[in-house]
């Protein structure tokens, strides 16, 4: 147990919090410093490069680089993400893109404000760090680098024999206090350090193109004191210009752009001339160097308006577009709406634990474009992209399919309207529990009732929803395969083990040997028993059985312990050997006619319900109705009608309770003594 702080030491550390960041000093002191370490008068795209790295980066065993600033708070996005830092990663070797407007470009509820958000977040913190530590001059409202101060002849110097990059120039606050307030002292011009803050407007913008005066720039560029306009042009610069706007206050950080092409064209030209020239214009007395990150962020309608105007094609070619799209994963679907449900009230209500998947398979298909691969299906495409395995296809097969489709994901059902339907299904009458097909309904639902669908799409919607009900079907009966017989997962487990030994030793890599229980490991003939059942050919498997044994220790390099769900293909291999055909499983579920095979069944099925509550998540409730429903499925018993254009009529219970739901020809049979 912690020990309980008293009141003074709660306050003795506020206080040291206070202060933990505070150094003033002359530039004189802070010229040495930066001698001393060059990074301290890093530009803003390396800043921002740099506090998104300091959350830390890994490469998957795939692969694919994951960052640690968006694990937990973006799903299925790892190339778009990785496409913004390789932007700022340019960018911050002073390469000419760093003089465009990075725009992320997405639908309604993609995750761009989130994308930007988290930057910002990270830049606040990185600037409380030893590594991310800025120093401006002392009261200058732009937070101004204070190696300005260094005239350009000295600049050359600077960078030749310390390494120090020097840019831009004082801003007319600072030009003037240099004059007027330090007697032209550059030495004794007092620094201080500071830490960005977007709620202190500090180091981060903010600006809404939504400004019910977009005519009047300051906002942007900032106000003028106008009992201060007395005086030559360099006093009333110096005097009169605040330096308040939102591009001020981003200066040395970054700016978010919030609608941008909803702004006024004089608002789009200020933002211009800064992307192309690093210089804020002010009103009639010049302008100010200012070198910040421009986040801007669209839905593809206003972006598409905007590049249809003759006169938009000079801020175009500043503009670097990211797609944020909807995301194409079903796995990473699901963690977008666990995600959301731990601030929702959906949460009071229990969630079958199919349910979110179902949700998360039909808003991902809403998402895919038809294939253009010759028989290949939408359900297909959609497991490809999961990850999982499809035979006949390979991974070089998803990323052709990627090219090919540079626009997926950029219309379709939003998770936003998912968590509100997932809403609405709770608040049905006496629902204790959501069940896959409750939530489905919903989906299909407020589709009629909140959004204007022609023919044409709510043809597409019902076929939708048709695909996601097979699909159900396949995963409850897995579901119930799996929890079959007790023992699965301990045989998967040395199935598994056997495997990796044998094709570890196949691959002459020394490998930990099978538990006791196991021998030696399985043979050759077990392995091709566990590699026809996905397919692989004879003259195949040394390939597989070197591409199976490379992943297992890319895994092992980086800690993770390899499960038989890990590789698709594996786990595809394992469940075929080990899961009860259907036949069986239909056997072992459906009622029996005579009253003294009854209790073998019913302990059977409880025996199945257990496994699921106690390992799976489900409660009584949909424990009861997932093994039903499983049962109803293997008896080839419909589900779900249709039919394009006619809506959508169920034939199974939405919201079963608690008792069994038997149907009306298992009611009807007789039993025979």
């Amino acid at each position: 147990m912690s020990t309980k702080l008293s009141i003074d030491a709660i306050l003795a550390e506020s206080e040291q919090e206070v202060g933990r960041f505070a150094w003033e000093g002359s530039f004189a002191d802070y010229l040495r410093m930066v001698i001393q370490n060059p990074s301290l008068s890093r530009l803003s795209h390396s800043l921002v490069h740099d506090a998104i790295l300091a959350e830390g980066m890994e490469v998957s065993p795939e692969g694919e680089p994951s960052y640690g600033l968006f694990q937990g708070e973006m799903f299925g996005l790892e190339a778009d993400l990785d496409r913004i830092v390789q932007y700022l990663a340019a960018a911050a070797q002073r390469m000419e893109v760093r003089k465009r407007i990075l725009l992320l470009l997405g639908p309604p509820a993609s995750g761009k404000s989130t994308v930007v958000d988290l930057i910002k977040r990270a830049l606040e913190r990185y600037t409380r760090t030893d590594a991310g530590a800025v120093y401006s001059i002392a009261g200058c409202p732009m937070q101004e680098e204070p190696l300005h101060l260094v005239p350009a002849s000295l600049r050359p110097v600077l960078m030749e024999q310390y390494g120090v990059y020097v840019e831009g120039d004082l801003c007319p606050r600072c030009r003037y206090a240099l004059t007027a307030e330090h007697n032209g002292k550059v030495a004794e011009v007092p620094v201080n350090r500071v830490l960005f803050s977007e709620k202190e407007a500090i180091g981060i913008g903010y600006y809404l193109a939504t400004n019910p005066n977009p005519t009047d720039a300051t906002q942007l560029v900032g106000s003028v004191s106008n009992n201060k306009l007395d005086g030559d042009r360099f006093e009333v610069a110096g005097k009169a210009f605040r330096l308040d706007g939102e591009l001020n206050i981003a200066n040395r950080g970054m700016i978010e752009f919030v609608e941008m092409f909803k702004a006024d064209r004089h608002m789009l030209t200020t933002l211009l001339g800064l992307a192309q020239e690093l210089l804020i214009k002010l009103q009639k007395f010049g302008s100010v160097y200012a070198d910040e990150v421009i986040i801007g962020h669209s839905n593809e309608g206003d972006f598409e308006t905007f590049a249809d105007e003759a006169t938009s094609e000079a801020l175009r070619d500043r503009i670097i577009a990211i797609q944020i799209p909807y995301n194409l994963k079903v796995t990473e679907e699901v963690k977008i709406y666990e995600k959301m449900m731990v601030s929702s009230e959906v949460q009071e209500v229990h969630i079958a634990p199919l349910t979110l998947r179902l949700v998360s398979i039909f808003a991902t298909l809403s998402r895919l474009e038809p294939p253009a691969r010759q028989g290949m299906s939408l359900m297909d495409k959609l497991h490809l992209y999961d990850g999982q395995m499809v035979r006949s296809y390979s991974r070089q097969d998803v990323r052709e399919m990627h090219r090919h489709h540079p626009a997926e994901g950029m219309q379709g059902v939003s998770p936003r309207y998912v968590m509100n339907r997932l809403g609405a299904a709770s608040t049905a009458p006496d629902v204790t529990c959501i069940s896959p097909l409750a939530a489905l309904d919903s989906l299909w639902q407020g589709l009629g009732e909140n959004v204007s669908l022609d023919r044409e799409d709510a043809a597409k919607y019902v076929e939708l929803v048709s695909e996601s009900v097979k699909e159900y079907s396949a995963l409850a009966i897995r579901e119930v395969q799996k929890a079959y017989d007790e023992s699965f997962e301990q045989a998967a487990t040395m199935l598994l083990d056997g495997y990796l030994y044998s094709v570890a030793a196949f691959s002459g890599v020394q490998a930990q040997a099978p538990t006791e229980d196991e021998g030696e490991g399985i043979s050759e003939r077990d392995m091709r028993e566990i590699e026809r059942a996905i397919g692989i050919a004879e003259r195949d498997k040394t390939e597989f059985r070197h591409d199976i044994n490379r992943h297992v220790l890319l895994w092992k390099e980086k800690g993770l312990t390899f499960h038989y769900t890990s590789e698709p293909r594996i786990q595809a291999a394992i469940e075929a050997r080990l899961l009860p055909a259907p036949r069986t499983l239909e056997r072992g579920l459906t009622q029996p006619r005579f009253a003294r095979q009854r209790v073998e069944w019913a302990g059977r099925r409880n025996g199945i319900a257990g496994r699921l509550m106690a390992t799976s998540g489900y409660c009584s409730e949909c424990a009861e109705d997932v093994i039903n429903f499983a049962t109803h499925v293997l008896k080839n018993r419909a589900v779900v009608k249709a039919p394009k254009g006619e809506g959508v009529e169920w034939f199974w219970p939405l919201n079963p309770g608690p008792a069994t739901w038997v149907t009306t020809e298992e009611q009807d049979q007789p039993e025979t003594p």
